[in-house]
């Protein structure tokens, strides 16, 4: 069997992150649903099912097959993410504040995305660090308000989305 990668025609290389459209579209919903939600109350579920719903393009959205090692690196995020949840529910006292809760979740979900660069491209986990950073200051700055650090990270979320999204690769 002859497998050959796509190729870029402008350069005739293999694309390194043939699945970085689909993973653009899916944070530019995933974060407009957290923003709208600032505004209207349940839009971040809309957004969350949405974006879900939206990897059923990812085929179609990609620029070719993506190698073993990407999807491996995916699912170990994945993995990695509900470990963390699963951690987070443990150990995070039940009575702790809503707000502090959230922004655990922000940085589950930003340490998620770092070893999704090695699928999506370094992006990702620029991406990752800023979430990272942006809940770490919302919870050090107890009595912040919280749905400025929400914005930023939908803002985060959407303007990578887009920026992932219009790639060439």
């Amino acid at each position: 069997m002859n497998f050959k990668l796509p190729v870029n025609k402008s350069d005739n290389l293999p694309y390194s992150y043939p699945m970085v459209r689909a993973g653009g579209l899916f944070l530019m919903i995933f974060g407009a649903g957290i923003i709208i939600n600032l505004f209207f109350k349940g839009a971040f579920i809309m957004g969350s099912v949405l974006a879900v719903m939206s990897l059923m393009f990812s085929k179609k959205l990609s620029f070719g097959k993506p190698r073993r090692f990407q999807i491996i690196a995916l699912l170990f995020a994945v993995l990695l993410e509900i470990i963390l949840f699963f951690i987070m529910a443990q150990v995070l006292p039940a009575d702790v504040a809503e707000s502090v809760r959230l922004m655990w979740i922000l940085l589950i979900v930003g340490v998620h995305f770092l070893p999704m660069a090695i699928s999506f491209g370094p992006r990702f986990g620029i991406l990752g660090l800023l979430c990272i950073l942006n809940a770490l200051a919302a919870m050090v700055l107890i009595g912040a308000i919280n749905e400025l650090f929400l914005l930023v990270d939908g803002a985060l979320k959407f303007g990578f989305g887009v920026w992932l999204f219009k790639s060439k690769n």
